[in-house]
């Protein structure tokens, strides 16, 4: 059975002790509350984790603006980038904006996408997503600071799991080579 952001909301409030709501609509305090933090929470917990259910690959298309200094190309960053994880070929590269500048002509992006469709989220990004709201949402609910840093010790511990996970499902791409081990291997 598919779970909705609905589903993922009141996991959070539960985890806090307050009523579960019967839709992210619905004219209340706590819904309204909810609707302010969820996308502070959303980008926060995908920017924290490379997720790959978020992951996306795309070819970047260059701007005809050239930077000022520091790097040949601009380019146009997709509109739900999130965080970088890599690039082909692998460059030096800096983000500025909504602009990833590099010295290559042509470039592609591995990246964590701004994933609205809540049914494409992994068991551990969900459960995350959770704790992550309920940890921002604990004080003003409970008044108290014990069960929000409660909260976030909780999140904290799931995307150390996350990684964890991740990592023994593997990468399938060789990891970065530092400056030093790339001269050496020259």
């Amino acid at each position: 059975m598919p779970v909705s952001t609905l589903d993922i909301v009141n996991a959070a409030l539960d985890l806090i002790g307050q009523g579960s709501l019967t839709a992210l609509e619905e004219a209340s305090p706590l819904a309204e509350k909810v609707r302010r933090l969820w996308p502070l929470c959303l980008e926060e917990t995908l920017r924290a984790h490379f997720w790959k259910c978020a992951s996306r690959r795309v070819n970047l298309n260059p701007l005809a603006e050239i930077p000022a200094f520091g790097f040949k190309r601009a380019f146009a960053l997709p509109g739900d980038f999130i965080r970088l994880e890599n690039t082909e070929p692998r460059a030096r590269v800096r983000i500025e904006g909504r602009t990833l500048l590099a010295d290559v002509n042509k470039i592609a992006v591995l990246y964590v996408a701004r994933l609205e469709d809540s049914t494409l989220y992994d068991a551990s990004l969900r459960q995350c997503l959770s704790l992550k709201l309920a940890a921002m949402m604990a004080y003003g609910a409970s008044a108290s600071t014990a069960l929000a840093q409660e909260m976030e010790v909780r999140y904290r511990d799931k995307l150390r799991e996350a990684r964890a996970f991740d990592s023994m499902e593997g990468s399938g791409d060789d990891p970065p080579l530092s400056n030093w081990a790339e001269a050496k291997l020259r």
